[in-house]
């Protein structure tokens, strides 16, 4: 933090002497100017944060430890283990409290700002995020956390944020920020460390911020991980994109956690054992440090400008020494300059440039013609050697650079370009820039999911045969009325009686997703096949037909099976929530309805179709619907009762007895399915052999595969849209596969209470 630089008590006395000053002379403009001219108020907050004086607030909130048993009061600052004098304690509490007290003023000029467009903050109403406030609009009655206003800006949108920034909390006895600043410091153009300062307005010079700043973040499954991200310039809050991010849990470059990363990393040629890759940018490491971990042989080259960046990634991302030993700290410019002037053979596989992130412009100094037609030349004559650019928000520029360089290659051959982005499954409207990767190629070339397999996982890699989701969008849902009968429906829920009354484990086979939500897997132990063969064949004729009538996905119809039998039990405010959800690396999915009618109120299946809209079915007792798996799905909130479905996914691997969705496809090892060794005695030489065959893909497989590529024009421009998948190559611990409560563990009444 910038504490680290401070070498002595009586250096940090005047230190918060000065930020002291500087914090109380802006919450006085700010105090001054609220009540009489909100508009003028409005404009210093948001000059003040738009020079990132928030996180500088912050880094002084959190320089001082704090009791979390006692109200979160300051602990006396001890950096040595020895006690230091009253005056440096008081001097860093004086800080933190001023800090909090300006934090506490800017909030309150965006909740005036917000209060004058007609929302008000509702106290009694609980917020789904720590310290978070709910705000109800006085003439529509809407309520909700992030009041969306006309005009509102990102600066606006952190001002009202800073609640959530100020709380602390508690996990395992440690204080916890939503936002904790590991690292901040101002730099000149020229990398010379400027004084620590809230009121920085640069005239004439180039300032930038730097920090390392860890969010805490979380998925839709309510899952949360401490995210570390080094930001450049001023930090836009908790949905801010990072320079390479990472998780603290983790050691670098295990997960690659942006789709600008993944992409990077997807079109690189990593394939090739002998591969020459060059990166400029070194950005936190994560990037690099996975490409060497995939591809240890691989001879990598990187680049970094800044000699900050490079300490920044061994500090505080622990880089590993062999990474070090590859970079060259140089300017961009002047190292491809070099690199043409010697002349000879084009040396690169993979070129990635990644010098900034996809919120911010790509640096100025670079966008030349010179720079990009030298980058082009100094790729390989390999045929899939790959210029790849994260153009951050100058999109239009490089993409003409780029187009540029591929058409003055010397010789007769003329580049090829493709614009890549990602095809968002989320809503990522507040995240800005969505980002834009542009690749070229000395040849023409083309990207699909068979062309993308074809390189890097080799001819005869497995293939889920699964229908791209773009594709998927279109498709129709088929629905089979009474496709089952009232006796079928009780032998069904008798046997899931049954299992769990006779299980050894009570919690094998049960996920409880929320507890408004169970599911029980009935493949597991085979027990469809053993107790239900005449309904289980039944389905199987019925999917079949299915997808000849409607589908045709069934390629290889006897490599078809059951991946996964649930039987799902949703009460009141059960529901699958996330409309973009779908059935990864399945081909079919099969809905049954157990419930009778009236059963329950809510629980619409819907589909999201071609037109983006979600459309309900039609849904009875025995009906079974059948739709393709990659088609976007949910199940609105049951509202009241119970809602019992069976769900059936169909796949290209083999048929599953894990007590879980598995994700191990086609010849891949699940290590708690009981049959496993069945399918490794069917093809004991499977695994082998293709590792034979594929003598030069790399030692680690990728953890993810290119899963769906859909085509879009925006004005004259193609644009490829890509969503990458797992790929199922990285180990996941069996006890996440199968969670449940310790309440279902330690007692059996207890399970059949969820399913009584």
């Amino acid at each position: 933090m910038f504490l680290s630089d401070v070498e002595s008590s009586a250096d940090i006395v005047p230190l918060s002497i000065r930020l002291c000053s500087q914090a109380e002379r802006l919450r006085a403009r700010l105090q001054e100017s609220v009540d009489d001219d909100l508009s003028f108020a409005v404009k210093i907050a948001e000059t003040s944060v738009s020079n990132d004086v928030i996180v500088a607030l912050l880094a002084m909130v959190q320089c001082v430890d704090r009791d979390a048993e006692n109200d979160f009061r300051p602990i006396p600052f001890n950096r040595d283990g020895g006690s230091h004098d009253e005056s440096h304690a008081s001097a860093l509490t004086d800080m933190a409290d001023q800090a909090l007290l300006t934090l506490s003023e800017l909030y309150m000029v965006a909740e005036a700002f917000i209060k004058s467009n007609g929302w008000f903050p509702v106290h009694d109403l609980s917020s789904s995020v720590q310290g978070g406030i709910v705000y109800e609009h006085e003439g529509s009655g809407e309520t909700s956390e992030e009041p969306e206003i006309n005009g509102m800006n990102w600066q606006m949108k952190l001002m009202l944020s800073i609640p959530i920034l100020t709380e602390p909390g508690c996990v395992d006895g440690r204080v916890v920020w939503a936002a904790a600043v590991v690292y901040y410091q101002r730099l000149h153009t020229r990398e010379l460390i400027q004084q620590f300062d809230l009121e920085c307005e640069p005239s004439g010079g180039s300032y930038n911020t730097v920090a390392v700043i860890d969010v805490l973040k979380s998925d839709e499954d309510g899952q949360s991980a401490r995210m570390r991200g080094t930001y450049h310039g001023c930090w836009r809050g908790l949905y801010a994109e990072a320079v390479g991010e990472m998780d603290t849990s983790m050691c670098i470059g295990k997960v690659l956690e942006s789709w600008t990363d993944t992409t990077l990393t997807g079109l690189s040629v990593v394939n090739k054992s002998s591969a020459r890759v060059l990166v400029l940018g070194l950005a936190s490491g994560q990037l690099i440090s996975f490409l060497q971990q995939h591809n240890p042989n691989a001879q990598l080259q990187v680049v970094e400008a800044s000699s900050t960046a490079v300490d920044i990634a061994v500090k505080y991302y622990h880089l590993d020494p062999s990474i070090i030993d590859c970079v060259s700290i140089v300017d961009y410019v002047e190292y491809v300059k070099s690199q043409c002037l010697e002349g000879g053979e084009s040396k690169f596989d993979t070129i990635i440039v990644n010098v900034c992130s996809s919120e911010e412009a790509f640096p100025t100094l670079l966008l030349n013609d010179m720079f990009f037609n030298g980058l082009m030349s100094m790729l390989s004559n390999h045929p899939s050697a790959t210029l790849l650019v994260n153009s951050g928000v100058s999109v239009d520029t490089v993409v003409t650079l780029v187009e540029d360089a591929c058409k003055n290659l010397h010789g007769h051959r003329h580049g090829h370009m493709l614009v890549l982005r990602e095809y968002l499954l989320r809503d990522h409207a507040d995240m800005g820039n969505e980002g834009i990767i542009v690749a070229a190629r000395k040849r023409e070339w083309s990207l699909s999911v068979a062309d993308w397999q074809r390189e890097h996982m080799g001819e005869h890699a497995q293939s889920s045969g699964a229908m791209a989701v773009a594709d998927a969008q279109q498709t129709q849902v088929v629905r089979l009325e009474k496709f089952l009968s009232v006796q079928d429906i009780e032998l069904i829920h008798k046997v899931a009686k049954d299992e769990l009354a006779a299980s050894a484990s009570p919690s094998a086979g049960l996920q409880v997703h929320t507890d408004s939500w169970k599911v029980l897997y009935l493949q597991h132990n085979n027990v469809l096949q053993r107790k239900l063969p005449a309904l289980r064949q039944r389905i199987l004729e019925a999917i079949r037909q299915v997808d000849k009538s409607h589908f045709s996905l069934f390629v290889n119809v006897k490599h078809v099976n059951i991946r996964v039998v649930e039987y799902h039990q949703m009460d009141e405010f059960g529901e699958l929530a996330d409309p973009k959800h779908y059935d990864l690396n399945s081909l079919l999915t099969m809905d049954i309805m157990l419930s009778e009618e009236g059963a329950f109120e809510g629980g619409d299946l819907q589909t999201e179709e071609a037109d983006g809209t979600l459309k309900k079915h039609e849904f009875k007792q025995g009906d079974a619907l059948v739709f393709v798996s990659h088609k976007p799905h949910c199940v609105g909130r049951v509202r009241a009762g119970r809602r019992n479905v069976m769900v059936l996914e169909f796949w290209y691997g083999p048929e599953r007895q894990c007590p879980h969705r598995c994700e191990r496809f086609g010849q891949e090892i699940c290590a708690i399915d009981p049959a496993q060794h069945l399918y490794t005695q069917e093809n004991p030489n499977s695994k082998r052999e293709h590792q034979l065959e594929q003598a030069d893909t790399p030692l680690i497989p990728l953890p993810f595969r290119l899963g769906s590529v859909s085509t879009c024009k925006e004005s004259s421009r193609e644009i490829l849209e890509l969503l990458w998948e797992p790929s199922g190559n990285v180990e996941v611990a069996p006890g996440k596969l199968t969670s449940a409560s310790e309440e279902v563990e330690a007692n059996l009444d207890h399970v059949w209470d969820l399913f009584d």
